[in-house]
């Protein structure tokens, strides 16, 4: 699944190629498009705003309509040059905005919507937590939706991921970040301290940040000579029974949350104490 630097990436993108121009050609494999009538709120309109949130795209026209789109595991939006092959098939196309300069095309996604701007507040993205990515990101705001009772009993490698939350982590930043943070993925959110969830929070940022700057995770957690010499690019993730580049032990998986989705720690460096 893209995670957030991706879709910031990804939403530059677009930005870059659609702000202020009118979309002269729009084509949705959607059916709700065509019942919705899609084409005729969009065609013509002008692109007023690009944005992203966490994982989470908003495409503005002026209208007041905004087009939503979440990759899941398998989107992506691609811009092209009019005429330029696409690196994909078009069969995987499900949403094209044409201008006069570029060509927008969203492959594979299964969440698109189009929403009234003023909807938004209702909208089922207005209950995501803060964007660790953004500039105006409030760490108070954050804290009070880790911490808060209901989620007491939960792993901490299952509550990062819960985008109500914090907006922007998914599995490999959940992964890295904790080893970074020396925080044992299963540990309950309860048994944390305001000063180690800052820490998390911090590390969360600077690594998004790194990811997003150098478009991708590639650069993003090691230093060059580590990732030179190792020709790696990540302490844990993807390396279970692999040994820890930190201190040899070997690395392991654990499965967390409703999707039971993969985390890899190291037990060493990421001890779980009994009074943890």
């Amino acid at each position: 699944m893209p995670e957030g630097p991706t879709i910031k990436v990804t939403a530059d993108r677009l930005r870059a190629a659609l702000l202020h121009c009118r979309i002269k050609r729009f084509s949705c494999r959607y059916k709700k498009a065509a019942v919705e009538e899609w084409a005729e709120k969009i065609v013509e309109q002008q692109v007023v705003d690009v944005r992203s949130h966490g994982k989470n795209l908003f495409i503005e026209f002026e209208s007041g309509w905004v087009l939503y789109t979440h990759m899941l595991m398998w989107g992506s939006w691609h811009v092209y040059a009019p005429g330029e092959p696409w690196t994909k098939e078009e069969r995987k196309a499900r949403v094209v905005l044409e201008t006069d300069h570029s060509v927008a095309v969203l492959f594979s996604a299964p969440i698109c919507e189009l929403v009234r701007v003023e909807e938004l507040s209702a909208h089922k993205t207005s209950e995501l937590g803060p964007d660790l990515l953004g500039d105006e990101f409030d760490l108070a705001e954050a804290a009070r939706r880790f911490f808060e009772p209901i989620h007491r009993e939960r792993q901490v490698g299952d509550l990062l991921m819960d985008q109500t939350v914090l907006a922007g982590i998914g599995n490999i930043l959940k992964s890295e970040i904790l080893f970074q943070a020396g925080v044992h993925p299963v540990r309950l959110a309860q048994q944390l301290s305001l000063h180690e969830f800052e820490h998390i929070v911090d590390l969360s940022r600077h690594y998004m940040r790194r990811a997003y700057e150098t478009g991708g995770f590639e650069q993003a957690f090691m230093p060059d000579e580590l990732r030179q010499a190792t020709g790696r690019w990540s302490y844990v993730y993807r390396r279970s029974k692999k040994p820890c580049l930190r201190c040899g032990a070997p690395i392991k998986m654990v499965r967390q949350g409703s999707g039971k989705r993969m985390t890899f720690f190291c037990p060493q460096c990421q001890p779980l104490s009994d009074n943890s």
